[in-house]
This record gives structure tokens, C-alpha cells and sequence, in this order.
């Protein structure tokens, strides 16, 4: 029923011609919910049915997998990939030829964590206290600080891998991670943990962004359009049964984690995916403008160019119109 009331929205000309294939670049090694619309859409024939062939891959485990994503879908024709929308302003400036087509998360889920006892609620709960960021958390920390009225000789900062041993072993007061993921995992162990979100401090951003090269939008951008569409309807379809959703996740692709992990988590991704707008996928100009600021600010040298150039607002915008 899914795929045909796809089809119903789609026009039929969109159909015309061979089945394209792409392939789904994650930023994540494993297929856990932050996923969950594509891996929904995938399992209920919705790419099929828009006439795409969408290998969904997760990604290596490798640390320079990560580094090298935005290069990896610079190289790779028919690739789309999700990444931070800091991290692809990064790729971006580095001269790679990127475009950002929309994203799945309005706002992004990063944050500081901390156990309730530290007493952090608020950026200016951090004076004193020793922070542990990735190498990608540093402009984020900076613009929280900085509209705070803060800085960082107002606190320590150190340098952090992905795992939660630094904050459990008490070597940092709050570490930064996503507030569906790691935050959600702990407190499924038990501990007593808070969040001080990035977004709702003054951080400007996306996450788990769709980007593509520029060789990819201009070959294949009717594809592009189907695929955002059908990974929206995949979303809502997901979010329409959580409980249901997380089951699915665990049981089709990760069996290793916990279903009330899954299940917490995707709630937690629910209100992310339309904060900025009811239409899922779409970005505004505003927000790619402070992050871009954000990004400019801790990367002085750093050039963008125009927006227009490494922006293209219309490919979400079409697929939110054939799948409101």
C-alpha cells in the first residue's frame, strides 16, 4: 500500500526510462534508527516503486572512513551520502565538489552530556569544568560560548574519541554526543545523565545531510528528487509506528542493540525531523548562512563562495511537493 500510494504521487513521467541506481552513503557503521525512513522505504518497495535501485551502505569502522567520507562521495558518481552539515562545509572548503540537497534532521541532535550531579544545565554551567569534544564538536562549543556571552579560558577543553569511557571514568565533566544516541544509550544503562543541546544554544546546523557531486546533480537529479521523496514517505510511514519501527530495525539489521535504545531513540529523532519545517528534507538558506558564519568563525581562511554554488534548495523542494 505504501509503494502504490507513492506511485499515486509521483507523475508518471518521472518514470520514463531504465531504473537508476544509487547508492546511500551512511555516516554510521551500523543501520540503527537514525535511518529508519530508508531503511523503511527500502523494505516496503518505495525506491522500487520510484523507479530507483538504492543500495543503502553503512560505513566502515576505520576512522579514515569517516575523514574521507565527503571525498569518497566527491569521487563516486550515483552516490549520495549523509553527513554533519559542519563536516560538509569542511569538505566544501577544501575544494571537493559537493552540493547539499536537503536534509533528514532540521536540527541537529548534537550536544553536551553530563551526569545530573555535574550541575549543567546551561553554557554557563561550563565555567570550571573540563569538556571533551570531537574534532568535529569544536565550532559548535565556540558558538554556544560566544552567544552565552562566554569563552574558552573559561573552561577546559579537550579532545575526545566516540566512546562514552572519558565521562564514565569522571576525566571530563560533559562530552559531546548526540542527544538520540549516546545520551539515550546511557540512560538506558541506568545512569542518571543530562543533555545541554547545541541547537537550542545557539548552534545553527544540520545533520545527516544529503549530499551528492556536483557530476551526480547534474546526471541524475530526476533520480535525486524520486529519492528524497521516497525517503520522506519512508520516514513518515516509520514514525507512524515506533514501537513497531525499532522492532524492525533490530530485528532486520542490528540485532546487537537493544530495542528500548531503538525505540527511545527513535522518538527522540521524531521532533528533528520537521523542527524547521512541516515538509521533511527541506533546509532554509537562514540556517546554512549561520552555519556557514559558525564554521567561517573558527575558519578564518577558510572560503565558501556563493551559497548557490554548494546549495541546491530546489531538489528537496520538489520531492516535498510530490510527497507533502
Amino acid at each position: 500500500m505504501a509503494a502504490a500510494a507513492l506511485l499515486a504521487l509521483l507523475p508518471a513521467t518521472l518514470f520514463a526510462g531504465p531504473t537508476t541506481k544509487l547508492t546511500f552513503q551512511m555516516d554510521l557503521d551500523v543501520k540503527n534508527v537514525q535511518f529508519a525512513g530508508l531503511l523503511v522505504a527500502e523494505r516496503d518497495g518505495l525506491y522500487r516503486a520510484a523507479g530507483l535501485e538504492v543500495d543503502v551502505q553503512r560505513l566502515g569502522k576505520g576512522s579514515s572512513d569517516y575523514s574521507n567520507l565527503s571525498a569518497k562521495v566527491a569521487m563516486t558518481e550515483g552516490m549520495v551520502g549523509s553527513i554533519e552539515s559542519g563536516l560538509f562545509l569542511a569538505g566544501r572548503a577544501a575544494g571537493l565538489h559537493i552540493v547539499a540537497l536537503g536534509a533528514m534532521f532540521q536540527q541537529t541532535p548534537l550536544g553536551l552530556i553530563s551526569f545530573r550531579t555535574a550541575g549543567i544545565r546551561t553554557p554557563n554551567d561550563l565555567v570550571g569544568k573540563t569538556v571533551a569534544v570531537h574534532g568535529d564538536g569544536h565550532e559548535a562549543l565556540d558558538a554556544i560560548l560566544q552567544r552565552a556571552g562566554m569563552n574558552r579560558t573559561q573552561l577546559t577543553v579537550t579532545d575526545a574519541d566516540y566512546g562514552n569511557a572519558p565521562l564514565l571514568t569522571g576525566k571530563c565533566d560533559a562530552k559531546q554526543g548526540y542527544l538520540v544516541d549516546e545520551l539515550i544509550q546511557l540512560q538506558v544503562e541506568g545512569n542518571d545523565m543530562v543533555a545541554l543541546s547545541f541547537g537550542a544554544n545557539g548552534y545553527a546546523a544540520y545533520s545527516q545531510v544529503y549530499f551528492v557531486s556536483e557530476t551526480t546533480l547534474r546526471k541524475h537529479r530526476a533520480a535525486l528528487v524520486r529519492f528524497i521523496a521516497a525517503s520522506n514517505h519512508g520516514w513518515r510511514t516509520a514514525m507512524a509506528d515506533v514501537p513497531g519501527t525499532a522492532k524492525f530495525v533490530v530485528q532486520q539489521h542490528e540485532p546487537t542493540l537493544g530495542l528500548e535504545y531503538q525505540t527511545r531513540s527513535l522518538r527522540a529523532i521524531g521532533p528533528l525531523l520537521t523542527a524547521e519545517s512541516p515538509q521533511m528534507g527541506v533546509t532554509t538558506p537562514e540556517t546554512w548562512l549561520r552555519n556557514a558564519g559558525a564554521f567561517l568563525t573558527g575558519q578564518p581562511k577558510a572560503k565558501l563562495g556563493e551559497m548557490a554554488q554548494w546549495v541546491d534548495f530546489s531538489v528537496a523542494a520538489e520531492a516535498a511537493r510530490l510527497n507533502p
